[in-house]
């Protein structure tokens, strides 16, 4: 009998229920896995999608709270309340502390209620990252004027004229360019200042409002030839424009331009005004053309024809004489209380009547210079020892100290 074969026949039957136990078990222990790692997958997800929508919803409220706080103080700034601006834009950039824009604004804002240091730091900083920006390169030339930094505004000026603008850079350039040349006359560098409004002026509208515009700077540059010219130019455009006439009128009256400014005080003064500073002008403009056709009368150029002179010369003289004989008068009737300067002057023209003839003076330069020297004198002095001469005494008084500008 073969016992081997009966004892590995007996042992069968117990092995398989063991190993079927098994197999179970580890089926049990994977699923138990399986849903213990499914369960904690979703419960990641979910905490993660829940994560990203308070993220998201915090960081959407912390945008919605900066734009708010940015147009608040945009609205400040332009309302002309600068601190309480600077207040709501610092509170707009601590819920976005990298925009770009709400900087430029807070520094605006810094700028406008003179916190002058601390508002240029912040345009620096920004300059730094674009150097070229004409807008910060403008802020940065102002704060500099106002710490009295003439050489770095001007350069910061023309490094906005020459700088990148968005939107209308034409535009913005000239606005730049033309600030600058208020600066340079400010500072008294006429020249430079000339120099910059003519470059302006050439790539500027043809407009009339910018002529005149042109005009008026010039003017402040003291070159009244050049601000002529533009007072023409507009005229070119619109004849019958007050401001144009009235300003250039004024301009060739002071420049001792009289048949011009008559000319066109004259246009001006025959159109209809529509508002009550135009009347204003006009009778402003009637006065100089008045005074401009006496002047033409009055004149002792040494341009006119010697018998013309001499004509001006005789009527002159009267009017000094008068004047001086009133003014004798006006200071006491009692002639040794006289002023010596009064006296001297009499006596001038006492030892200068053999001269007056008119047949001498129409011959001789030499006496019509000393005559009209002696009027000038006349005039002159008796402005400072008797008051300020009216009529065509005071128009003489400005023949004479215009001739004594020019001689000097």
């Amino acid at each position: 009998m073969d016992l081997r074969n009966t004892d590995e026949g007996t042992h069968k039957p117990s092995e398989q229920p063991l190993n079927s136990s098994l197999s179970t078990v580890r089926r049990k222990l994977v699923l138990r896995d399986t849903l213990t790692f499914l369960t904690l997958s979703l419960v990641a997800v979910a905490l993660y999608a829940v994560t990203s929508l308070l993220f998201r919803s915090f960081e959407s409220h912390r945008e919605v709270l900066a734009v708010r706080w940015a147009s608040r103080g945009e609205l400040l700034l332009k309302n002309g309340k600068p601190d309480q601006a600077v207040t709501a834009l610092r509170t707009s950039l601590s819920f976005a502390p990298d925009d770009r824009p709400r900087q430029m604004l807070l520094a605006a804002a810094l700028a406008a209620s003179n916190h002058t240091d601390e508002a240029s730091n912040y345009f620096l900083n920004l300059w730094e990252s674009q150097p070229g920006d004409g807008f910060i390169n403008l802020q940065l030339a102002r704060l500099a004027r106002r710490k009295a930094n003439t050489s770095q505004a001007i350069d910061y000026y023309r490094a906005a004229i020459f700088g990148s603008w968005p939107g209308d850079a034409i535009t913005r350039r000239r606005d730049a360019r033309l600030e600058l040349s208020d600066f340079l006359i400010q500072t008294g560098d006429l020249a430079s200042a000339r120099a910059e409004l003519l470059v302006a002026a050439r790539n500027a509208p043809e407009t009339v409002g910018m002529d005149i515009g042109f005009g008026d700077r010039l003017l402040q540059a003291h070159d009244p030839s050049d601000a002529l010219l533009y007072y023409q130019k507009g005229l070119a455009r619109d004849p019958l424009n007050l401001s144009a006439l009235d300003k250039a009128a004024q301009l060739t009256y002071d420049t001792g331009q009289y048949a011009m400014a008559s000319s066109l005080a004259l246009r001006g003064a025959r159109l209809e005004p529509a508002t009550a500073a135009e009347k204003s002008m006009q009778a402003v403009l009637k006065t100089i053309a008045a005074n401009s056709e006496r002047l033409l009368d009055l004149s002792l150029a040494k341009e006119l024809s010697p018998r013309r002179r001499t004509e001006h010369l005789l009527a002159a003289s009267r009017i000094a004489r008068n004047r001086i004989e009133s003014c004798i008068a006006t200071n006491t009737g009692n002639a040794t209380a006289v002023p010596p300067a009064l006296i001297a002057l009499k006596n001038s023209w006492t030892e200068s009547s053999p001269q007056m003839l008119r047949k001498r003076l129409e011959e001789d330069e030499t006496a019509q210079d000393r005559l009209t020297q002696l009027i000038d004198d006349t005039e002159i002095q008796t402005a400072s020892l008797c008051g300020p001469p009216t009529g065509d005494d005071a128009l003489l008084l400005l023949l004479a100290n215009r001739r004594h500008t020019a001689a000097q």
